[in-house]
């Protein structure tokens, strides 16, 4: 009998408000002393059709993320590989045509299931799954993209945005990347606002993921960005 999994996010079985709430290290001086500098190799682009968005029509919208190649070179490269798409001899491997298939309001919206569409699948480029390449990038601003896993070393093509720091899911999520632009951060947050079902946590506009692509940098960029927190001295 073929096992299926459920990927998930530990977040949702922890108790929220106390454990994800901004400026808990702190006042903004301390934040400022605790970031560090990111290197972005490689930028993403994912353009996304909401149907039905307020009842008035669809909406689109693009997220610009940039891609920490040099901290998680695996992890970006098979994000990369299935942005751009890749032939197997079972058919392509790619985003473009899937759904975000769970969202959670407040928290982080998931997609990436490119073969079962529901969140019970998706595979990577290396095979079905991957390891942990590294937790030292944190999931401490909103905008940051990480891969969804059913536990340790188990990744695969699904992945999440959170829409605020998350840096509880640290040291259990691979984040690799961060979205780079106020208008894509913008459009993330109208995502935020999609209905979704409070029990199953699917979102009532399908949210479908139209065109994806990725493209290395010839010269890598630098940003500063919150630190994770394990690697936080205060």
């Amino acid at each position: 009998m073929a096992l299926t999994w459920k990927l998930f996010v530990a977040a949702i079985l922890m108790t929220s408000s106390a454990s994800f709430a901004e400026g808990v290290r702190g006042n903004d001086l301390q934040w400022e002393a605790n970031k560090v500098n990111e290197t972005i190799t490689a930028e993403a682009r994912l353009d996304f059709l909401v149907k039905n968005y307020d009842d008035n029509g669809d909406m689109h919208g693009s997220l610009k993320i940039g891609l920490f190649g040099e901290r998680v070179p695996m992890t970006v490269l098979n994000f990369v590989s299935l942005c751009n798409g890749v032939k197997r001899p079972q058919g392509e491997l790619k985003y473009t045509g899937s759904s975000c298939h769970k969202l959670i309001t407040d928290m982080h919206v998931q997609c990436g299931d490119i073969t079962n569409g529901d969140g019970s699948g998706g595979t990577s480029i290396f095979g079905e799954t991957f390891n942990d390449e590294s937790f030292d990038v944190g999931l401490s601003e909103a905008g940051t993209i990480a891969m969804a896993n059913r536990g340790a070393d188990s990744n695969g093509s699904q992945f999440f945005i959170i829409f605020r720091s998350m840096q509880s899911l640290d040291k259990r999520h691979v984040a690799f990347g961060q979205i780079v632009d106020k208008a894509s951060l913008e459009f993330l947050f109208k995502l935020n606002e999609v209905p979704t079902d409070g029990t199953t946590f699917i979102p009532k506009r399908k949210i479908k993921l139209v065109d994806c692509s990725a493209t290395n940098l010839k010269k890598p960029l630098m940003i500063r960005r919150r630190v994770a927190a394990h690697l936080d001295r205060f």
